[in-house]
């Protein structure tokens, strides 16, 4: 499950989108539950820290 956010998040695959998916797949009944694997990986949260670096008005 974390390998295939972190393809995701490589791939530019719109996160937000995919967790719908992914949580479902998973069982988990409210995405909430999903979610708590991005914060959990640190690479996933520098991926996205990167993600938001890069977009429009980003945080650099």
């Amino acid at each position: 499950m974390v390998n295939t956010l972190i393809d995701w998040q490589r791939d530019g695959v719109d996160i937000a989108a995919g967790l719908q998916v992914l949580s479902t797949y998973l069982g988990h009944v409210n995405p909430a539950s999903t979610y708590w694997y991005i914060s959990a990986v640190p690479e996933l949260m520098q991926l996205a820290a990167a993600g938001l670096d890069r977009r429009p008005g980003g945080l650099s």
